[in-house]
């Protein structure tokens, strides 16, 4: 995946990949994951981007810039601990 750097405005660095698209995400997603963001999708959330961590994959959607999040195991965290750049 491509990476964008740029300098803000302190000078230091931002990286950012650039944003796969909406099937490349719903790939990366097991079945349990695809069912609960198929779920999601009815109630007008968007799958926004994959985060991996040594904990596994999270699937993070967004709605009105309110994310929820959803672990491997395709449970549904609607108050997640997460901030999202804007």
């Amino acid at each position: 995946m491509p990476m964008i750097e740029k300098n803000d405005v302190s000078g230091k660095k931002e990286r950012r990949h650039v944003s796969p698209n909406k099937h490349e995400l719903w790939s990366q997603l097991n079945v349990s994951q695809q069912a609960s963001v198929s779920s999601l999708y009815t109630y007008g959330y968007e799958l926004a981007f994959i985060r991996i961590s040594s904990q596994g994959k999270l699937a993070v959607m967004i709605l009105n810039g309110s994310p929820i999040v959803i672990d491997d195991e395709g449970s549904i965290n609607a108050h997640p601990e997460i901030q999202i750049r804007q």
